[in-house]
Order: C-alpha cells, then structure tokens, then sequence
C-alpha cells in the first residue's frame, strides 16, 4: 500500500509507502523531488498527519494549493482525529 500526495492543479505528486521511516522519505524527496513541508513524525503516514492536523492540508511545492492526500487507512484516521477537534 502507498500513501500519494497529488495536486489537482498542477500534478506534482509524491508517493511513499505509510511505513517509510521520516529519513527515508526525506532522502527520496531530496534525492527525485519534489520536497513538501510535512511535520514531525516517525513515519510517512506520522508526518502526513502531524500536518493536517496542525495545517489543515499540505501545500503542493510547485503551486502551493492544497494537495489530495489518497490512502484509504490515512484517511480514516485522519477524519476521525479532525472530527475530535
């Protein structure tokens, strides 16, 4: 399973699996692009959540709107936690 960061507007994507540990994920953004501004975490899916949760969304590197964050399991914990706020 894979985690994708894609925007709508100008199709700069990123995918990574949930599990990649942060330098991981750090090392491929650097390594092929392109580098979103994620929060703090262990993990990918740590880093997703730390941001829409203290963001609301992540910005898309290229044209800054807001990306689509596509992975079923985020998803559910993700609305679940925005529901508890």
């Amino acid at each position: 399973m894979q985690i994708e960061l894609y925007c709508d507007c100008c199709a700069c994507r990123f995918v990574a699996p949930p599990e990649a540990s942060a330098n991981e994920v750090i090392d491929r953004m650097f390594e092929t692009g392109p580098w979103y501004a994620l929060g703090d975490g262990e993990t990918f899916e740590d880093m997703i959540f730390t941001s829409l949760t203290q963001d609301g969304h992540i910005g898309c590197p290229e044209c800054g709107e807001a990306v689509a964050v596509s992975e079923e399991s985020l998803g559910r914990v993700a609305m679940s936690m925005l529901a508890q706020l």
